[in-house]
């Protein structure tokens, strides 16, 4: 009796513990912060005789509500650690939903989203020079939401049409990664 009082006891502790846990999660909400910084993986080349094209699409969403994030920069490095891209020089490029993100509008507002094509926005990278990465540098007026960022690595049959070798269609899509970035400093 006293072994199954002893585990009773035992249990009771353990849930509560584990409860208040839980109650303490769900009452303080999503991790918030005033600027961040997130990174990102992805690719961007032609292969099988430039039949086929390899990118990355960037989904950067602001989930709060109330709080607009603003793109302080973003930035792509090569596998070698040299800059392809840096919006603090050339301007944060044009998203391909439009008019959300890019040139001098660097807001996404409250509950917008974002993507960017590293097609759109890098060469075609040889096998030295890839895999790349996307930093992205973040703030925020008040604590917000922190920026959600995905990505997927795409992979579509590039069509030649014509004797140009710079005019192509692009094709079915042949593979598709998706995968979360990861955010590296919260402040």
């Amino acid at each position: 009796m006293l072994k199954a009082s002893f585990y009773i006891s035992l249990a009771t502790i353990f849930s509560l513990t584990f409860a208040g846990a839980t109650r303490a999660a769900k009452s303080e909400g999503e991790a918030t912060a005033r600027q961040g910084v997130v990174r990102c993986g992805g690719n961007n080349f032609l292969r099988l005789s430039n039949t086929e094209i390899h990118f990355t699409s960037y989904f950067l969403r602001n989930f709060d509500s109330t709080e607009p994030i603003i793109i302080d920069r973003m930035r792509f490095f090569d596998a070698t650690g040299a800059i392809l891209l840096d919006s603090a020089v050339s301007g944060l490029p044009r998203a391909q939903n439009g008019i959300l993100l890019g040139g001098s509008d660097n807001t996404l507002n409250p509950n917008e989203t974002a993507r960017f094509d590293s097609d759109d926005i890098l060469p075609f990278l040889s096998p030295l020079n890839r895999p790349i990465q996307l930093e992205i540098e973040w703030s925020s007026n008040k604590a917000a939401l922190t920026l959600d960022v995905s990505l997927a690595e795409i992979s579509r049959e590039r069509i030649q049409t014509g004797t140009n070798p710079d005019t192509f269609t692009i094709g079915a899509e042949r593979g598709r990664s998706i995968r979360e970035c990861r955010s590296i400093i919260l402040k």
